[in-house]
């Protein structure tokens, strides 16, 4: 199997401002978020070369509180709820929320939960999840078009040594986005310093004891603080595996009245049908 697993709120909140730029239509947020998922869905034009036997999308649902961002207005969210359905229809996909987790802690939780023998590729904008990519994960990365190797996510953090060690470089430094302090006085110089006892064959227990075992017993305690708001949580209870994918015929697509989807939609069709 291989599956395309996407960041929803990643990816749908992107097409939204986007299309804020356009016109004010909802229905161009639709179109831009449906482009997007069916040029990923094509072999020919999605930079992966695969074709996919199954979709998921993971939906935030109660936004953790200490990330502060602000309310978005009622049509965001109708848009949002009309997203999902045209998915269902168009994909046979399985939409997910949870409401003690966020969107991020499904991804790792059906990541977690993939065989070994299985393939996986997250959709995504997001940097956290960057820290999921190995093995049989693979990230592709909605800001760079394209899929993202170990060396590339390596050298963008500068101090890791394997990107499951993304989580104890952010409880050190910090991470404005996402309204995380990391530890007091501590930036990229120490950070280095701190990681230099830190190997690429470390687990990642292994790899948090060899930092924890230089810090003075309160960075120690800011530090676990930090982590324990950076780490993503792969054991949401209920999250079911992604669906197959099951294509309606073009016409019935088409018939949604979603302006300039039907060609990407015929193109993967031929694919999946």
């Amino acid at each position: 199997m291989t599956d395309l697993v996407f960041d929803a709120n990643s990816l749908y909140a992107r097409s939204w401002f986007a299309a804020q730029r356009i016109n004010t239509d909802p229905r161009e947020a639709l179109r831009l978020a449906i482009n997007t998922i069916l040029l990923l869905l094509d072999p020919h034009t999605n930079k992966i070369g695969s074709i996919f036997d199954r979709t998921l999308f993971a939906w935030d649902n109660n936004q953790k509180k200490e990330k502060q961002r602000d309310p978005k207005p009622a049509v965001y969210h109708d848009t949002k709820d009309a997203l999902k359905e045209v998915l269902e229809f168009m994909l046979g996909t399985v939409n997910i929320d949870h409401p003690d987790a966020e969107g991020d802690d499904i991804v790792a939780t059906v990541v977690a939960n993939t065989k070994p023998e299985d393939l996986i590729y997250i959709v995504s904008g997001d940097k956290d999840l960057m820290q999921l990519q190995g093995d049989n994960c693979q990230y592709y990365s909605l800001n760079d078009k394209a899929v993202l190797s170990t060396s590339f996510i390596i050298h963008k953090f500068h101090n890791i040594k394997r990107p499951s060690q993304i989580a104890l470089e952010l409880a050190i430094i910090g991470d404005p986005v996402d309204c995380i302090g990391g530890i007091a006085g501590y930036g990229e110089k120490r950070c280095k310093k701190l990681f230099e006892a830190v190997t690429p064959a470390m687990s990642f227990t292994t790899a948090m004891n060899a930092i924890v075992a230089q810090l003075p017993e309160p960075q120690a305690e800011e530090f676990y603080v930090a982590l324990n708001r950076t780490l993503l949580n792969n054991a949401v209870p209920g999250i079911p595996a992604p669906a197959p994918i099951k294509m309606p015929p073009p016409a019935e697509v088409e018939a949604l009245g979603i302006p300039q989807i039907g060609h990407y939609y015929r193109q993967a069709y031929a694919t999946y049908r």
